[in-house]
């Protein structure tokens, strides 16, 4: 067997493992409500949960961008602390706000996050 060959035999069979690992999902093995952590440096460990699309319809009316950033965080927040409003979120010293955006950004696609 060529080498040509021998490549493209691996190939197959990568493919064909690739393919057989792969499972038939439902949408509701996409819906988690699995909180998050990030760990910010400086202050600690953060909970929060990701956007949904029924959070981006709600939040994506906000035209400031400034206002849209410290709602997506609050949003984010009060998903594992639903004391966390967006009043509070305003109250938070600016380098603690902008330390928690950048951290929580990682998971926001379809926000700009002013920082």
């Amino acid at each position: 067997m060529s080498r040509v060959e021998e490549y493209k035999r691996r190939l197959e069979e990568y493919e064909k493992r690739e393919r057989e690992e792969l499972r038939n999902i439902r949408i509701d093995d996409l819906l988690s409500s699995d909180l998050r952590e990030a760990v910010i440096p400086g202050i600690g460990v953060v909970r929060y949960g990701v956007l949904t699309v029924g959070d981006w319809l709600k939040l994506s009316g906000i035209e400031d961008r400034n206002e849209l950033t410290v709602a997506v965080i609050a949003c984010m927040l009060s998903k594992a602390d639903p004391s966390v409003t967006v009043e509070k979120v305003k109250s938070l010293p600016l380098a603690v706000f902008n330390a928690i955006a950048e951290a929580l950004s990682r998971d926001v696609s379809n926000f700009r996050i002013a920082t």
